[in-house]
C-alpha cells in the first residue's frame, strides 16, 4: 500500500494556495474600477500646424500633433513651442515620410505610427473603438493622445470653412467627460474643449488608397517614450 509523506500534502497545498491566490489577484485586476480624478491635464506645449504663420499649405496636422507629444515626453513642458524650431521639426517630418512612405499629406493612424515611431522613435498604441474610460487611463499614464478626426463634426467656430475633412488632433487632458485638446488646426487651438460624445463621433481615418475618410474607423493612437 503507497503511503503519501506528510511534506507531500504540504507542498500540494502550498501549490493549491499560490495557485488560487494568482488567480484571485487576476480577477481583481479584471474588475479593479478605474479611479478616475475629476481633473488631470497634461503640460503638453501648443503650437499650431502653421508656427510661423503662413498657413498656404494646410495639411500639417500630424507633424505638428506628433512634435507637440514628443515635447511633452522629452520633458518640453513650456507653455508654446518655438515657432522656428517647431518649422523645422515638421520640415523634417515631412522628409521622412516623403522618403519612407512615398507622400507627407495626410496620413491616416498606420502612417501616422510609423512616422512617429520611425522619425522620432516614440511608442505608438492604437485603440480601436476607444472608450471614455480608455483615453483617461492612457492620459492618466501621462501619455498624451492622438486623435484622427473629421474636424467638420466638432462643430467648432474656429474653423474656416468648419475645417478641414481629416485632421489629427492630441488629447492631453480631461475635466468629467470634457477633454482638453490641442488643436493645431488654428492660432486658438491650445486647450480647447470637447466632450467625449463629440471627440467618438468626429474621430475617423484616413484610407490613403481611397484618398477619402472613414468615419467607421474610430483609433486613438497612444504615445509614450
Amino acid at each position: 500500500m503507497y503511503i503519501k509523506h506528510p511534506k507531500a500534502d504540504m507542498i500540494e497545498a502550498a501549490i493549491g494556495f499560490i495557485i488560487l491566490a494568482a488567480a484571485a489577484l487576476f480577477l481583481f485586476r479584471i474588475v479593479e474600477p478605474l479611479i478616475v480624478p475629476a481633473r488631470l491635464i497634461l503640460a503638453v506645449p501648443f503650437s499650431p500646424q502653421a508656427p510661423t504663420n503662413n498657413w498656404s499649405r494646410n495639411e500639417d496636422c500630424e507633424e505638428t500633433s506628433i512634435t507637440m507629444a514628443n515635447a511633452y515626453l522629452t520633458h518640453n513642458f513650456q507653455d508654446k513651442l518655438p515657432a522656428a524650431a517647431t518649422q523645422e521639426a515638421i520640415n523634417n517630418l515631412k522628409k521622412w515620410e516623403g522618403k519612407n512612405l512615398g507622400y507627407n499629406a495626410n496620413t491616416g493612424a498606420d502612417a501616422t505610427t510609423k512616422m512617429a515611431e520611425g522619425a522620432f522613435g516614440l511608442k505608438i498604441r492604437q485603440i480601436t473603438n476607444f472608450t471614455e474610460n480608455d483615453l483617461k487611463a492612457a492620459l492618466m499614464n501621462n501619455q498624451p493622445i492622438l486623435l484622427p478626426i473629421n474636424a467638420k463634426l466638432l462643430g467648432s467656430k474656429q474653423y474656416t470653412n468648419d475645417g478641414p475633412t481629416y485632421h489629427m488632433i492630441v488629447l492631453r487632458g480631461f475635466k468629467g467627460d470634457i477633454f482638453i485638446v490641442n488643436d493645431p488646426g488654428t492660432n486658438n487651438g491650445d486647450g480647447n474643449e470637447y466632450s467625449f460624445a463629440v471627440l467618438k463621433k468626429a474621430a475617423s481615418d484616413w484610407e490613403q488608397n481611397t484618398k477619402s475618410i472613414d468615419n467607421s474607423k474610430k483609433i486613438a493612437l497612444v504615445v509614450s517614450k
